[in-house]
This record gives structure tokens, sequence and C-alpha cells, in this order.
């Protein structure tokens, strides 16, 4: 019985030694084909667990990078990615109000790797808590309205600016402030100012960081007129019509009102402020000048300032056509020219009166010839009219058909009539028996060849 013991305690130890025999050859063979790499990467770390109502004031990257290392067979480690790994930093459990240092957590999706610690292992983290806080709005006017009118009850839209923070950042906040700024003003101001923040030494404070319910604040300002006071337009009493041809282009008033003074009875019922008269009777310019105010009885000025009318006048404007002879200039006067047509259509626009006095005489139409040689030319005349804001419209035709010729001069007339006598008088050699009747029959002929006289 002792022998079979031992018999099978040393088979089965045999058998043990051979199964470790075999895994340590099959281990061997593996690192042979397929060895062990390790590599690094650098991934994106990032936060969990941030708790309500908190705010992470460090570290301020949202996803601060770690370098990881690993390690694992050939095979397995060429495969992987930044994406099968990550980076956990988690929150949940950082107290309020001070720093503290995290552990950075490696996970990987691959079992066959090995991971080292990171790079850094652990970060610090301060958490803050978030608060809410009504801000009150408070108004600061400069300046003042106009004499005679009542400055109401200013009307702030919001009243209180929620601000969120940190408790730190918010719990030094005191007030919120917006400044308008009036300039004698007659109507409701409706401005909408940024706010100004202050801390609770009554310094300038910033909000940067901080969630705010409203960046601008809506204020109005009610202006009214007081009881004895009114504010009025002035109008113009414009007499007589300007000389005939002009008209008038509009009436300024300078300042276009007043303000006036008087019992609050009278200041209720309707009426105009109105200039004196101004007659404009035949002017033919624009017109200025300082006028009194015409007022109703028991009502007066607040002040007396200098009141100018500017009355504009202008002409009227029409257009008129004139048919004019062409003036040639630079004509050579051993040369001959033809035009045509000798005259043309000019339309001129301008003010009437100007056109009304223009004579046909100061429309001048001509065509510069000068240096031009014979030939036939297609030329633009020009026009010439006086300076008095006169327009030139049209001209018809546009084109001038001009001919320049050389005239024949009287050296050459007697030299073609020599050349004929001398050709007719060979008849003559031939037969002088009957030269008395034939050079009686020629003198008509021979007259009949001199060239007509021309004017110069």
């Amino acid at each position: 019985m002792m022998r079979l013991t031992r018999s099978l305690l040393a088979n089965l130890a045999t058998l043990i030694l051979c199964f470790i025999l075999a895994v340590v050859i099959w281990v061997n063979a593996m690192q042979v084909e397929d060895p062990n790499l390790k590599r690094a990467l650098q991934i994106p770390a990032t936060f969990i667990g941030l708790p309500e109502d908190t705010t992470r004031l460090s570290p301020t990257e949202d996803n601060p990078s770690v370098l990881i290392s690993y390690e694992g067979p050939t095979s397995v480690v060429s495969e992987l990615s930044p994406d099968d790994f990550s980076a956990i930093i988690d929150l949940s459990e950082v107290p309020l109000g001070s720093e503290v240092s995290v552990a950075v957590v490696v996970q990987t999706t691959n079992t066959q790797v090995t991971l080292d610690d990171p790079i850094p292992n652990a970060v610090s983290v301060r958490l803050e808590k978030l608060v809410t806080r009504q801000i009150d709005v408070e108004l600061e006017i400069r300046g003042d309205v106009a004499r005679g009118h009542t400055m109401g009850e200013p009307l702030i839209d919001p009243l209180t600016i929620s601000v969120t923070g940190t408790e730190s950042e918010v719990d030094r906040l005191d007030f919120a402030q917006v400044t308008v700024f009036l300039n004698d003003d007659t109507q409701t101001r409706i401005e909408s100012p940024q706010p100004l923040f202050y801390n609770r030494q009554g310094r300038v404070a910033s909000v940067s960081g901080l969630q705010l319910s409203a960046d601008q604040v809506q204020v109005t300002i009610p202006v009214n007129e007081s009881a004895d006071f009114a504010n009025k337009v002035i109008t113009a009493d414009v007499i007589g019509q300007p000389s005939p041809g002009y008209r008038v282009l509009g009436v300024t008033i300078e300042p276009s009102s007043v303000l006036v003074t008087g019992r609050p009875t009278q200041l209720a019922l309707p009426f105009r402020v109105q200039t004196e008269p101004i007659d404009i009777t035949g002017l033919t310019a624009t017109f200025e000048t300082q006028v009194s105010l015409v007022l109703p009885e028991g009502i007066s000025l607040d002040s007396v300032d200098e009141i100018t009318v500017t009355v504009q006048i202008e002409p009227f404007s029409s257009t008129k056509i004139y048919n004019q002879p062409i003036e040639l200039l630079g004509v050579n006067e051993n040369l001959e020219v033809t035009v045509d047509p000798d005259t043309v259509r000019v339309v001129l626009f301008g003010p009437s009166p100007v056109l009304d006095t223009l004579t046909e005489q100061e429309v001048r139409v001509s065509l510069d010839l000068f240096g031009l040689e014979p030939g036939e030319y297609s030329l633009e005349p020009d026009v010439d009219v006086p300076d008095r804001g006169l327009e030139l419209r049209s001209i018809q035709p546009s084109v001038i058909d001009v001919i320049i010729t050389e005239p024949m001069t009287p050296t050459e007339d007697l030299s073609n009539i020599e050349s004929l006598n001398l050709d007719m008088q060979q008849p003559l050699k031939a037969d002088r028996a009957g030269s008395t009747a034939v050079l009686a029959s020629l003198l008509p002929i021979n007259f009949a060849w001199l060239p007509k006289p021309r004017p110069f």
C-alpha cells in the first residue's frame, strides 16, 4: 500500500513538472513570436461628480492633459489609440472652500495591457459654492431740466439685478448704479445705461466671471411743463410777394420756439406766438432779419432772446430756345468756307429772370477753323453764354458739315484765256482771205470764256 502511494505521488509530481515545463516552453515561444511593447500617450482628463450649485475655481482648464504609459504584447499595443483610455478626476468628495489634491485615475478597455501611474497622478482642485443675490440699482441724475419744466418721479427697470457667482465674489458687492445726464431737457428722457457695480468699500467692482440677469437698465425720467410756463413754437408772419419770376423756397426761425410765462388759465388756452410782419415785396434774394414777437395780452417771454428769421428766395427756372447763326473763327483769307447748316438751334435752361433779359447777341455759336487745310470736315460747334447760372440743354444739329476750298485766282483765268486764244488762231493762219469774217464770228466765243468777276 505504501509502495502504491509512493508510486502515485511520484507520477503526480512528474505530471505537474511536465505541465510547468510545457507552460514555460509556451511562454518562451510566445515571447519570441509576440514580444512585449511599451508606449506612452497624452490624453485629456475629464472632471466628473461636480456637486450642484458648485463651481470649480481651479484648475481653470476644463480638460487638463495627462501622460499615460502602458505595456503589453506588440500585437495588442500597436492597435491601441487614445480612445481606448480615459483619465478621470472625481470631484464628488472634494470639500468646498479649500484647495485639495485629487488623484487622476486612468482606465482602459483592454485587459491585456498594464498601466503605469499617469503624469501627473493628481491635480490641485478648489471648489466654491455658487450663490445668487439681488443687487439694488441706484440712479444718479446729473444736470437739470429746462427752465419752466419739472422732473417727475424717475422709473427704473429692473430695480434689482440678480448676480450669480462664488460666494466670496458675490458677497463683496454692495449696489449697482446708473447715471443719466440732463441738459435743459424739455421732453421725457428715456435711456438704457449700463450699470456700474460697487463693493462694500464704495469702490467700483469688477463683475467679470459673474452671471448677471441684466446688463442694461432702462431709465425713464418724465419732464413736464410747469403750470405757469409753456414752450411755444414761433410762427413767421411773412407778407408780400417776391419779384416776378421768384418764389419763397422756405422760412426758418432761430430759435424755433420760446418759453413763455403767464397765468395757468391763459397758458391753457390755445394761442400762437408770431413774429412781427416781415415784408418780402420785390425781393430777389434770400433775406435775413431780426424780429420781435407778438404775444397775447398777459403772456410774456421768460427771457428775451434774439429771434432771427431767414426767408429763402430763389428764381423760377425755365427753358428758352435760340436760333443762332454760326460764327467762323480762324478762317484763312485765301480759302473759301461753306457750312451746312449755317444756323443752329440752342436750348438754354436757367432762372427765368435771367433768360428773359438774355439777348440773342449774348448767345454766340462758333466753329474753330484755325489751321484747317482745304477739305471736308464734320465739326461740333461751341456755344458761349454769359455765366449767370444758365445750363446748355441741347444744340441741334450737334455736328456741322464744313467744306474748305481754294478759289481760282485772276492769273489762272487769264492763262486759260490765252491758251484758248492760241488754239483758236490756228484756223486763222490757214485762211487769211476770210480773216475778217472768221474773226468776227470768233469774238463772241472768246468773250464767253472770260470768267465772271468774284467778290472778295
